[in-house]
């Protein structure tokens, strides 16, 4: 038994164990025969030794220390003794001292966290223990020591610690408003900014719900809401009130998370930012806009009714201006009521550069691309001021370098209102000497050509100081120019904008006394196409041409009734007076006319909803009888406004005796070359149905004589297509455009072979925009008006 035991205790340390210590001789003769003591404590993973009562090495396994010369000479050593030796710091031996002594007072285990630093500098950190082996009567024989190093455990715990910190003071410092609460909206933890804002310790959230921060009349709306969405989805975001411990409500932009993990309740991280003064600002803007809406409104209604009322009167004035002009006058009285003629005009052309300002301010002015012949355009427009010019012996000369056949594409009526606005100017300053008007071509690329206009005068100039201000509206280069020659200031600011949207620019050039220069450049678009020889009615009218015709004249003042019907009665036209709109709904409906002069502001029933009750009318003549508006105001949305609601045309008053003319010719013999194909048309506008709306020419010459396949395919016509019409509807009420697209684009080829040919380009149009979702706000007129041209062909097509 002695001779096992002995065998086992580590070479070189029998002798001096069992000399210097019978107990652990003793012990290990008690455990020899139950396993090998060398072999375990070899390989034991950490530090064991074993202590004498008086704190003196017994025995170390290599763990403790790796060196075997130290190994045996710290048996019967102490830790002083040791650390004395390797001149390591004594404190650590003292600590040690005193834990021991705490083991042997008490009789318990102690442990401790022990920080060491090698003879590298390398910082260590070990867990030691004490454990007293106590014999049969409860005293301590000897102490087990034993420890490990926990170095990489301290520092993965100081990098939790810091990350933890981190992380803390990123919860505490950070001005974003950050939560934690469980699936049941029970707050879990607030960081101090919610505090702050809320008014709140952190105590007060304890226990509470999120809805209990909530106004009442949001409560249940966003108890019913937030949480299941937010357990459905994982992930929330709004904005929602939250009230303060005073009652202040505050607006919060949230973004909640929910997080799942396994084995542990989930719970939602929420992310909210103070956003009260943006929403504030938002109201107060939005407060803004309306009253700036408000406003601009009021200025376009009183612009409108300023309109309205000048114009009215002067339709009277102008109209019987004209009709005097008729009567046998001697040359004095001729020359009064030239006099008069002009500061009318004069006075009409004040009103429409305000209204002209007003809509370019506003955005609602439009500029056209029609065709038209550039040279004599300008042409025309220089030979109606070579009177004035020649009145005041000045010369006036055209220059001009550019083909007489360019045909482009642009706005002739703006080109025009600019060279007027500029050459009114070049007469009204110019007393003697000469005007030069010079056009060329500046620049050809990619079919665009940039048209350069020179204007040089000889009048009296303009101050170099004064040049930049010319542009402004209302200014004048000097007060004395206003008080001598008159004007508002208007005209070049016009000018000025209308080349800007048209890409177009303006300069000037001037000293004062030696004449002004004004340059201006227009790109155009050139048209390869030939503009067909068109029937000009502005030149020796045929008034004749309209007698016979029956007109319905809408008019509520009676001295525009008189003017009106005087001239039409001189065409030989039959005219039919109705007082207000009521009485041209019932008149229309009581006989036939072939046009409506329809007036827009009268009692009882305006045009617009008179148009509107017309162009639902049962009767299909009825309901499709060009109407054109008689209108004073000449502000809000003109030309597309009326034909929005259902009108084919208008005229502004005052109006002469050729424009009345043109505009009635040019609705009961329309033109298709010259129809415009910028105004959406209203959805209660239907075509004329005096017009054939559809041509069977490809039909016939498919069918090569048989009739039986003509009348087969429109009946198949007749009978398909309105539930594509419906299809139509339904995807506009709908607004699923993707579907809209596709129906249109299967109607293209229908209508195409059926030689419906008016709205071909309406159809192209809603298919392309409602594909790329551009200029969705014409669709109802689009649609409109593709529906009610074919419903009518097919009504046409029945009697065929």
């Amino acid at each position: 038994m002695k001779a096992n035991a002995k065998s086992l205790i580590p070479n070189g340390l029998e002798e001096r164990s069992g000399q210097q210590n019978p107990a652990f001789q003793e012990l290990m003769l008690a455990a020899g025969d139950r396993l090998s003591y060398k072999d375990i404590l070899s390989n034991i993973p950490f530090d064991v030794v074993l202590f004498s009562i008086d704190h003196r090495y017994l025995f170390v396994n290599p763990k403790a220390f790796t060196d075997p010369y130290m190994r045996e000479w710290i048996i019967g050593k102490t830790d002083i003794d040791y650390f004395l030796k390797r001149g390591r710091d004594i404190s650590i031996a003292e600590n040690r001292h005193k834990m021991f002594d705490e083991v042997i007072r008490t009789g318990k285990n102690v442990e401790w966290e022990e920080r060491m630093v090698t003879s590298e500098g390398e910082v260590k950190h070990y867990i030691r223990k004490y454990h007293p082996m106590l014999d049969e009567s409860g005293v301590i024989k000897m102490v087990i020591g034993y420890g490990f190093n926990d170095t990489e455990r301290k520092k993965a715990l100081d990098r939790l610690q810091v990350s933890e910190k981190r992380y803390r003071d990123l919860f505490n410092y950070s001005q974003a408003l950050i939560c934690t609460h469980d699936m049941s909206g029970k707050f879990l933890e607030v960081n101090p900014a919610i505090c702050n804002l809320l008014q709140h310790t952190a105590a007060d959230f304890s226990g509470r719900y999120i809805h209990d921060f909530i106004p009442s009349r949001h409560k249940q709306e966003f108890i019913n809401t937030y949480l299941p969405t937010l357990a459905r989805d994982k992930h929330l975001e709004g904005v929602f009130i939250a009230i303060d411990k005073s009652g202040g409500e505050h607006y919060l932009l949230y973004q909640n998370y929910c997080v799942e993990n396994e084995d542990k309740e989930a719970y939602v991280i929420g992310f909210s930012q103070d956003i009260t003064l943006r929403i504030k600002a938002e109201q107060e803007l939005q407060i803004a806009k309306k009253m700036a809406e408000e406003t601009a409104h009021a200025k376009e209604l009183f612009l409108a009714n300023m309109s309205h009322e000048i114009r009215t009167p002067m339709n009277g004035i102008l109209g019987m201006v004209q009709l005097l002009s008729k009567t046998k006058l001697n040359d004095e009285q001729k020359n009064f009521l030239k006099l008069a003629q002009d500061s009318a005009n004069n006075l009409l052309v004040i009103v429409n550069d305000i209204l002209d300002l007003e809509k370019i301010i506003a955005g609602k002015l439009v500029i056209e691309k029609l065709p038209f012949k550039l040279v004599e355009k300008v042409a025309n427009i220089v030979q109606s001021f070579i009177y004035k010019a020649e009145e005041k012996g000045v010369a006036l000369i055209y220059q001009n370098s550019i083909p007489g056949d360019l045909v482009v594409e642009g706005d002739p009526y703006r080109l025009n209102q600019i060279l007027n606005n500029i050459l009114s100017n070049a007469v009204k300053f110019t007393e003697k000497g000469k005007i030069v008007i010079t056009t060329r071509i500046q620049n050809y690329e990619d079919n665009k050509a940039t048209i350069q206009f020179i204007i040089r005068d000889t009048g009296i100039g303009i101050n170099e100081d004064k040049l930049d201000e010319i542009f402004e509206p209302f200014v004048q280069a000097d007060a004395a120019i206003s008080r001598k020659f008159g004007g508002t200031g208007l005209g070049l600011a016009i000018c000025k904008n209308l080349l800007e949207m048209q890409d177009g620019t303006l300069q000037v050039t001037s000293q004062q006394t030696n004449g002004s220069t004004f340059t201006f450049n227009i790109p155009y678009q050139v048209s390869n196409k030939e503009l067909e020889a068109e029937q000009d009615t502005t030149q020796n009218p045929d008034y004749s041409s309209l007698a016979g015709k029956r007109i319905l004249l809408v008019e509520d003042v009676e001295l525009n009734q008189y003017i009106a019907t005087h001239i039409l009665e001189a065409w030989g036209v039959n005219v039919t007076i109705a007082a207000n709109g009521q009485e041209a709904v019932a008149k229309v409906e009581a006989d036939s006319f072939d046009v409506v002069l329809m007036d827009i502001q009268m009692p009882q029933m305006d045009g617009i909803e008179a148009t509107h009750h017309i162009r639902q009318s049962a009767n299909s003549l009825k309901s499709g009888i060009p109407i054109i508006a008689l209108t004073a105001n000449a502000l809000k949305g003109d030309c597309e406004k009326y034909k929005l609601a259902g009108m084919n045309d208008y005229l502004s008053k005052p109006f002469d005796e050729l424009r009345l003319f043109t505009t009635i010719h040019r609705n009961l013999f329309p033109d298709p070359l010259h129809k415009s194909t910028n105004i959406p048309v209203s959805e209660e506008s239907r075509p004329p149905a005096s017009k054939k709306l559809y041509d069977l020419t490809n039909i016939h010459s498919v069918s090569r004589g048989d009739d039986t396949f003509v009348r087969k395919m429109i009946d198949l016509f007749i009978e398909t297509v309105p539930h594509d019409l419906t299809k139509l509807e339904t995807a506009l009420s709908e607004q699923n455009w993707e579907a809209l697209s596709k129906t249109a684009h299967k109607l293209k080829s229908t209508i195409s072979s059926m030689g419906i040919t008016s709205i071909k380009h309406d159809v192209r149009a809603v298919e392309e925009k409602a594909k790329t979702g551009e200029s969705i706000d014409m669709m109802p007129s689009l649609v409109n008006n593709i529906v009610s041209t074919v419903r009518a062909a097919i009504e046409q097509m029945k009697v065929y």
